[in-house]
């Protein structure tokens, strides 16, 4: 089903938690403009839903994260979609949005080695809320989409130099 319009643009951050996606999306958000949704996988998650991962509500986060993308770019809205994206619950999803939005769609996937997505970790605020153990259970490596180009995004790519590279892919 055919989502946004030529002037949209869709931006999704994939990867481990604690990569740099969401730095990145609160960077990037400003400088697209004040109609650009921002939609974090871990508010419906895991407040929304007030998830963990079992499967059933991780697929329920997929349909509700997807569904809130397709009405913001229906009304004209950016969106940045942010979140670990696993492949069994997001892959079929995230290609269909990609296919049926109309804007530009660009895809970015962190490829973050464990050890650097735990060294990050330690730095956030969210570092008392979950541990190493969490972030070991959680991690999956690198996974591209089947279906979908992705940029793939290594440690190494500041958040200044990411932004940067969005904003030239989007013709920004």
């Amino acid at each position: 089903m055919p989502t946004g319009a030529a002037s949209t643009r869709l931006i999704v951050l994939r990867g481990p938690s604690a990569s740099g996606k969401t730095t990145a999306a609160l960077a990037l958000r400003p400088l697209l403009g004040p109609k650009t949704a921002l939609i974090h996988q871990d508010y419906f998650r895991r407040e929304l839903l007030h998830g963990d991962d079992k499967l059933e509500r991780s697929a329920d986060a997929a349909a509700i994260i997807i569904a809130t993308a397709r009405q913001a770019l229906d009304r004209g809205y950016n969106v940045i979609l942010d979140g670990i994206f696993n492949l069994r619950d997001y892959a079929d999803a995230l290609e269909d949005l990609a296919s049926d939005h109309a804007g530009i769609t660009r895809v970015y996937a962190f490829d973050v080695p464990l050890d650097e997505t735990i060294r990050r970790h330690a730095t956030r605020p969210l570092r008392t809320e979950f541990g190493e153990d969490d972030l070991r259970d959680w991690y999956d490596g690198w996974q591209p989409l089947p279906h979908l180009a992705e940029t793939r995004i290594t440690s190494d790519v500041t958040t200044d130099g990411l932004v940067a590279t969005i904003l030239r892919d989007l013709g920004a």
